[in-house]
């Protein structure tokens, strides 16, 4: 029996963002900015679960409440680094039921849809790994150590990382049992994890354009305004993306 499960990390400091409110909990439309993603996730799977700092505990549980979800959306904390909080999730979940399946989410990801969501979620369950992508538009130049472009990439076949980054449940927690026996090297997304101690292939699922990571200020009015209806006000335009779709 399939079993789905999401963790919402929302244990970091944004410190790009220069505000004294971590960005995961910066109000816009009304409510702070993870509430937006942990809303989405859960018309999806069976079980939402926020992440998060000793710090922003308090101040996450009482907004769920506030929206009526404390029963429904468990916190836990986090750990020292990203990956730790994705491990600390996982060992949450383990003890809160068996679940099969497992999406990472970023909070910082507000503009996440049900539709990218529910296609990670089925190709996790049919490849076993699976994250959001998009591919990359731009042109990227490889600098040398005195600042020069020492190289040109072909972008063909170069993709745009984003989360939800979907796991078989039990694949995961393999693989970071293996990444902390190595020493935790330095990687950049749980799927680098997958990617380096387990040989399973992380299939590269379509994601959106504006699936954007708020992570300075300057992002905060593009969210805004993809926030707000035309005509409407951003509240009346988050019920409408609740709305399943």
């Amino acid at each position: 029996m399939i079993r789905t499960a999401a963790l919402i990390l929302a244990a970091g400091k944004g410190s790009r963002m220069h505000s004294d409110t971590a960005k995961q909990f910066l109000m816009i439309g009304g409510k702070p900015l993870f509430l937006y993603s942990v809303e989405q996730y859960l018309s999806c799977v069976d079980q939402v679960v926020l992440v998060t700092s000793a710090e922003g505990r308090a101040f996450a549980e009482q907004a769920l409440a506030g929206a009526g979800l404390s029963g429904r959306v468990p916190v836990t904390l986090g750990g020292k680094e990203r990956f730790d909080s994705s491990y600390e999730g996982l060992r949450f979940l383990q003890e809160l039921g068996d679940f099969t399946h497992v999406l990472i989410h970023d909070a910082a990801r507000c503009l996440i849809t049900e539709e990218v969501i529910l296609r990670v979620l089925q190709d996790t369950v049919r490849y076993g790994a699976a994250v959001a992508s998009v591919p990359l538009r731009d042109t990227i130049k490889i600098s040398d150590s005195e600042g020069f472009a020492a190289d040109t990439p072909d972008r063909e076949g170069i993709y745009v990382i984003q989360t939800p980054q979907g796991f078989e449940m039990q694949l995961i927690l393999d693989a970071f049992q293996r990444f902390y026996e190595a020493g935790a090297p330095h990687v950049t997304d749980d799927a680098m994890i997958v990617e380096r101690f387990t040989s399973r292939k992380v299939r590269l699922s379509r994601g959106d354009e504006n699936n954007i990571k708020v992570t300075t200020e300057a992002d905060l009015p593009v969210v805004r305004g993809a926030l707000s209806a035309e005509g409407g006000t951003e509240t009346e335009t988050a019920g409408r993306r609740n709305g399943k779709c």
